[in-house]
């Protein structure tokens, strides 16, 4: 995949041109708040046939130009495919935080699509909880998942759809892909931490009184991995996200983000930065 990093240069007296490439760098010194100048850069970034891109922290203030990379399908690493497979480091670091007790932790994992990434973190939790419930309208294509995890494990998972009683028990849900308007339709335990891998969210019941993580920052133990010589310019997550996006399994992509020696340095909610 062809990828660019984006970063924003005040200090015009470094180079003359506004926008210069040096490898896969593409430093840029003209305002971005103006059309115009976000049209060029798009030009520039299609002309070298380029399908993703990271950017600076300070580029994420700039709607405009996140707009203009949706509208013409050039992808930008922010994290969002990777916290999908830093779900059990967050698990971990939660429970770590609250000092909860992993035996006797009832969790829930809501999800829409029955993906092959969800049926192998089903699977990989289902190992270290022994009390999760499944949340989906596609009871049925996991009736076999259910059994195959009983007949190996040993440990009975419990697979629902009842809006009513399937989240009022568990005290941390993993919400995969739910929307804003399918989770409110269920009854939520109203002290409970939703980690939501798949937009933002928020719980319209007044009496909700829990956490609802949106987002989260990460710090790795082998900068050599992302090293680049304006790495503080960017967000950490993002050079990892763009290092390692791949298809593949859960369980391998997982392995080699284990390996860079990731972990969790913050979390944060609808009000910014979680206190645990």
């Amino acid at each position: 995949m062809q990828k660019i990093y984006i970063e924003k240069i005040n200090n015009t007296k470094l180079f003359s041109r506004k926008i210069k490439m040096e490898q896969d760098n593409l430093k840029i010194s003209y305002n971005l708040e103006k059309e115009k100048n976000i049209r060029k850069l798009i030009n520039k970034l299609l002309q070298n046939n380029t399908e993703a891109v990271v950017i600076s922290k300070d580029l994420y203030k700039n709607e405009k130009l996140i707009n203009y990379l949706n509208s013409n399908n050039i992808r930008i690493f922010d994290g969002k495919w990777l916290i999908k497979y830093l779900s059990i480091e967050i698990l971990d670091y939660i429970i770590q935080k609250k000092n909860l007790n992993k035996v006797e932790l009832e969790i829930a994992i809501t999800t829409n699509e029955i993906t092959e990434l969800g049926i192998e973190l089903i699977k990989k939790l289902s190992k270290q909880y022994k009390r999760i419930t499944v949340v989906t309208s596609h009871i049925d294509k996991l009736r076999k998942i259910e059994k195959e995890i009983y007949e190996k494990e040993g440990i009975l998972i419990l697979v629902s759809n009842n809006q009513k009683k399937s989240l009022l028990k568990p005290a941390i849900i993993l919400n995969l892909d739910f929307n804003k308007v399918v989770l409110n339709k269920y009854k939520i335990n109203e002290n409970s931490i939703i980690i939501n891998l798949e937009g933002d969210m928020k719980i319209e019941n007044k009496r909700f009184n829990g956490i609802c993580i949106n987002d989260y920052d990460i710090e790795t133990g082998r900068e050599d991995i992302i090293w680049r010589e304006n790495i503080k310019a960017f967000r950490t997550k993002d050079l990892i996200e763009a290092n390692y996006y791949c298809k593949d399994t859960f369980g391998n992509i997982h392995n080699k983000l284990r390996r860079s020696k990731l972990y969790i340095k913050e979390l944060y909610g609808n009000n910014g930065i979680i206190e645990f």
